[in-house]
Formats: structure tokens, sequence, C-alpha cells
């Protein structure tokens, strides 16, 4: 700034601190090249109050001297005076003992005289000291003045320079800024640029922050992406997210770029997957054992799914008028000739009645699908001559098998009771069929006599599909 009460003219005022000191560091008084001249100033005014304060002979304590007249009044005075008493130091003989009468007493000195923890010198002694830091401190008030010397030139120089001139830089905007004020197309200065960048109440960074929230607050809201990249596309059911839509979908998002693109690939997979429909609609299918009824009202659909019992087969069968032993090759004495068999209470239960063919017993498979199948042969006491041999039993077998051939789903054995001489056989599956399979209840005596048919003999074959 201008000072106040300079006399400027003719020439043209400049701040000392608009000025630098171009000439080198001078680390004695730390002052630094591109230091402004009032620094400069303000660091030698110091040294040399320093200097000043060191050659204020009022500072230094003469009274070991006993001094009768008046002492020095000036510091050239005290060195001539310490000089003077040097001189006669070094004239007495070497070797002499050092006095120290009253007339060269010991002293306490200064702490900078202190060596090696030696606080006391004889006044002579401390006058020898004090002489050598003189000699330097005068060494150093010579080169000090040589510098002031040359500050002083360098200031007058830098005084004396046409005062500097600095230019705003300006350029074009390509916009509309501060409400209409900064017109794009047009060229302005930076400062109004950046007070419009700022502060404007449309266009500034105040009122943008004000809209979008904080840069934390926009992170937050890129976190809270619902759809991941492993959820199915609805326009390419079966692919996620990711592999639908390689190159544009961003697996992590992180930037608010980021969570933009992920929402118009979100609402464009939406818009795909139905806009092909006139109104969007739902599809329920049911799945086995499952019934799906639907009412419909204004634009709610309901959907009331409610479970349906399987269907299921069974049929009892009168055993024959006898059943003959014979051999496991052979296919005589088995239960699944309608000639030697009568059925009765027979119950469909959702099943067709083509599906079993009662004069041969023989069930035929309607659908393809999971079946559980299962019978029980309970033969009673014989009341005439036996039928059971205790030392060859033998035993009587049962199963669910196919009408030709040995081919069985399920199929189990018993050996008559000895004391009863009764046999229960019982067997279940569940087991996977084909459309079109066939299938009967085959009884065979593997006994050493053949079996005449009593009242209570009970033979059933059930079939129940499960899926």
């Amino acid at each position: 700034m201008k000072p106040l009460n300079l006399d400027n003219k003719p020439c043209s005022p400049i701040s000392s601190n608009c000025v630098i000191w171009q000439g080198p560091d001078i680390p004695c008084i730390k002052l630094c090249t591109g230091d402004t001249v009032s620094d400069v100033i303000a660091k030698l005014a110091t040294e040399l109050c320093t200097v000043l304060d060191t050659l204020n002979v009022t500072n230094y304590d003469l009274s070991c001297f006993n001094l009768v007249a008046c002492g020095p009044n000036d510091f050239q005075a005290l060195i001539q005076f310490l000089i003077e008493r040097i001189c006669a130091l070094q004239n007495q003989t070497a070797g002499t003992t050092i006095d120290t009468s009253k007339s060269d007493p010991l002293v306490t000195v200064a702490p900078c005289f202190v060596v090696n923890g030696v606080t006391v010198m004889t006044v002579s002694q401390y006058a020898q000291a004090i002489g050598i830091a003189v000699c330097s401190l005068i060494d150093q008030i010579t080169i000090l003045q040589n510098q002031i010397t040359n500050l002083d030139a360098r200031v007058t120089a830098l005084e004396a320079a046409p005062v500097p001139t600095f230019t705003l830089p300006s350029f074009e905007v390509n916009c509309t800024l501060d409400d209409g004020v900064i017109v794009g197309g047009n060229t302005y200065q930076i400062d109004q640029i950046l007070q419009a960048l700022v502060n404007d109440s449309v266009y500034g960074y105040c009122a943008l922050l004000s809209s979008t929230g904080l840069p934390a607050d926009l992170l937050s809201a890129v976190a809270t992406q619902c759809i991941s990249n492993t959820d199915d596309s609805l326009a390419n059911p079966g692919s996620s997210m990711s592999s639908a839509y390689f190159g544009t979908w961003v697996n992590s998002p992180v930037t608010i770029a980021d969570a933009v693109t992920n929402l118009w690939v979100s609402v464009c997979d939406i818009y795909n997957a139905f806009s092909s429909l006139a109104t969007p609609t739902s599809s329920v299918t049911a799945g086995n054992s499952i019934a799906v009824t639907t009412t419909t009202v204004g634009l709610n659909t309901n959907y009331q799914v409610a479970y349906v019992e399987k269907p299921s087969f069974s049929v009892s069968l009168a055993p024959p008028a006898n059943l003959n032993r014979t051999a496991p090759g052979l296919n005589t004495g088995r239960l699944c000739d309608g000639s030697i068999q009568i059925m009765t209470n027979i119950q469909y239960n959702g099943f067709s009645p083509t599906d079993y063919d009662s004069t041969t017993g023989i069930f035929t498979i309607p659908t393809t699908g999971v079946y559980t199948l299962s019978f029980w042969t309970h033969y009673t006491r014989e009341t005439g001559t036996g039928w059971y041999d205790a030392a060859v039993p033998g035993m009587f077998t049962a199963g669910i098998m196919s009408p030709t051939g040995c081919n069985f789903y399920c199929v189990n054995n018993a050996t008559p009771v000895v004391t009863m001489k009764h046999l229960d056989i019982t067997g279940a599956l569940t087991t996977r069929l084909t459309a079109g399979q066939q299938i009967c209840l085959k009884v065979i005596n593997l006994t050493n006599y053949n079996y005449t048919t009593v009242a209570g003999d009970i033979v059933q074959m059930s079939i129940q599909r499960v899926n």
C-alpha cells in the first residue's frame, strides 16, 4: 500500500512489500533471495539494534577495575581501556604467577565467557577475553555496515523503479451465467466469472449443491441400487442383468454416472419385457395336485390356490378256488388270470374305469408320473388236509408285476406260520411309470401242497399317483 506520510512528488510511490531482494542469501541474519524489501529492512534494523545494545557501555560492569576516575563513556573508549589493560598484562614476564590479590581479584564472568564449567576469572583474564570478543564484534560490525550500505543502494534502486502493473486474465464464456449478466460467446475477467460460478442463484456451485446434496449424499444414493448383477433380466429370461447387458451394465457402480446407466438399463429391460403387451398381465400355472381359481374385480385379479387330491385306485380280489403249487419257472397258479379270480370292491378315485380291465386284472398307467404301488395278501389256516409241511415248509411269493414275463415292481414273500399255518405278504414301492405300462398282482404257491381258498382270505392291490 502507499505510505500516507510520503511526499511522492515528483516520483511515483511504491510499497516496499512489492520490491524483492535479489541479492545472495545472508544466513547470519536469515535473509533469503526473494524476501521483500520490508523483510530486508526489518531484519537489518533488528540486527542493528542488537549491535547497538551490545555497544552500549552502560551494559557492562567495570566495578572490578576499582576505577577512581570516571570510566569510559562510549564503546570506543571501553575498547581502548581494555586494550590498555591487555597490553599491560602482555608486558608481564612469562610464567609469572597470576595475581589474585586485591589489585587483580577473581570475578564471576558472564555466561558467554564460561569455559568447561569455570565461571570465574581474574580481572586481567576477563579483560583479555572481553577484548578478543570485542575485536570479533568490530569485525562483524564492519561486515554489517558494508551489507547495510549495499542494501541501501538496492532499496534506493527499487524505489526508483517503475510501479509494476497487473492485468486480470480474461477468457470467453460459452454459457450464460449470473442471471444473464454473463452471456455466452463473450469474454469476461476471471474474477467476474468466478463470482458467477460460485454465487449465481441459477448457475452457481452453491445452487447446484443445494439441489444435488453433498458428495456423500450422492455416493449414498449410488449405494442404494437394489438390482444386482445376478438378478434375472425380465426381457431375457434365464440371463442375469450383467450377462444380458454385458458391456453396458456397470457391475460395481461407484459414481452417479454408473447409477444412472444402470437405472436406464433396468428401465429399458422392463420396457422391452412389457412393451409387447397391451396391458401387463400375470400368468399362474397350476402344478401337480394344485388347482388355481382366478377372480377379477376391476383391475385386480385374485388367485386362489388349492391342493387337489391325487387320483388313487384300489381293487380287492376274491382268491381263486384253489392256488395250486407250482415251480418258480411256471406260470400256473398266478392271480393274473381272469378265469380264476373274481374282482370286487373296485375304487377308481380319480382314475378312469378304462384304466383297469376287471376281466384280466391288468391296470394300464394313464399318465407318465410317479406312483406308489402297494399290495396285501392274507391266507388263513386251512381246515382240510394240511397245506403246510413242517419239514419242507416252502413259501408264497406275491408282487405287482408285468402281465407277461417276470418283470416286477414290488415283490415280497412269506413262509406260513408254523403254529397257525397262516401267512401275510405285503409290499409297497414308489416309482416313476410311463403312460401305457401295464401292471397286475401275481401270487405263486411254492409250498408242497395245493391251497384251497377259505373264508377270510384277502388279496388287495392299490395304486396312488403322487406326482
